[in-house]
């Protein structure tokens, strides 16, 4: 039987696993990278994206570490990708499968097996738990080590051209913003309240705000970090930053192995902070089969279960 510690950890990762589980082939050889000339965001670009990965469908199984505040949870499951399609989710622990989820560019499903709840919607479900605009493309980029844009557009030769080079002595590095305003009006750990000084000029500037007033998102305060292993022109991690809600979401990729002459990162590690809580995911990679003839996705709400209301 499943404690109740567990329980309600399996509430937490049913939903932020949904969005970072990383798998590749355990049998294979770890290749590194080694960094050469600096490269301009605009190039940085087009070599990520003509060094992603590729296939039509993806089947893997993982092992992983979730941590919240002094507790751990250890769980495995499953992910079946079909590309640009749908994305399925099976979560087990102690050998039970704990929750289902089933996500297509339009929907989000979900079964939680422990409490007999489900939920049928949009993206407005996740959007709720990580107070992030989270979609399919996302979702399948994070999943597949692939370069995204965050927050979403429409234009990506307009947004890559805004992007700036920043340091790093072994990877390529570019961000949404410069770095060094990004440590000049946001990275202040010592004064804290000149940060919050700083923040509300700044904001003021740009939404045109007196303090006080309430502060809705905006883009404008969203940063996206990106570092990228030379050679190989995979994301070695990337940050998310949205510093007005005091949110961010990291991701870091492990070691690049060579699974069917594609490169795939080893191992993942996560950590999202919120308000509410700061959760952290640590996977390892079992098995990932690329492109297998049959692929099902099987998904049945029971007659039984409640549905969640948002």
């Amino acid at each position: 039987m499943i404690n109740t510690v567990g329980k309600r950890i399996i509430k937490y990762i049913l939903i932020l696993s949904s969005v970072m589980f990383l798998f590749v082939s355990c049998k294979v050889a770890f290749v590194g990278g080694r960094k050469a000339e600096n490269i301009r965001p605009p190039k940085l670009y087009r070599e990520l994206l003509d060094n992603q990965f590729e296939y039509n469908n993806l089947n893997m199984r993982f092992s992983a570490d979730f941590f919240i505040g002094d507790e751990k949870e250890e769980f495995s499951g499953m992910i079946r990708m079909k590309k640009d399609t749908a994305i399925w989710i099976s979560l087990r622990s102690y050998n039970i499968e704990g929750a289902r989820m089933l996500i297509t560019k339009d929907s989000v499903k979900f079964i939680n097996r422990l409490d007999k709840t489900y939920y049928s919607g949009g993206f407005l479900f996740l959007t709720h738990r990580f107070d992030m605009d989270l979609d399919y493309s996302m979702i399948q980029a994070i999943i597949t080590n692939s370069f995204f844009f965050y927050p979403q557009t429409e234009d990506a030769s307009k947004s890559i051209s805004n992007f700036k080079s920043c340091y790093d002595s072994s990877l390529y590095c570019m961000s949404s913003i410069s770095q060094r305003k990004y440590v000049k009006f946001y990275v202040d750990e010592k004064n804290p309240e000149r940060w919050e000084r700083k923040l509300e000029k700044e904001i003021g500037d740009t939404l045109g705000i007196s303090s006080g007033e309430s502060v809705v998102q905006s883009n404008d305060f969203v940063f996206q970090f990106v570092k990228v292993l030379p050679e190989l022109f995979r994301i070695n991690d990337m940050l998310l930053e949205n510093y007005i809600q005091q949110q961010s979401l990291y991701v870091e990729y492990g070691k690049q192995f060579l699974v069917e002459n594609q490169y795939f990162p080893h191992q993942i590690n996560i950590e999202l902070i919120t308000p509410k809580f700061a959760p952290r995911l640590v996977i390892n990679i079992e098995s990932l089969t690329i492109d297998a003839e049959s692929l099902s996705l099987p998904f049945k709400i029971s007659k039984k279960y409640e549905k969640i209301e948002l």
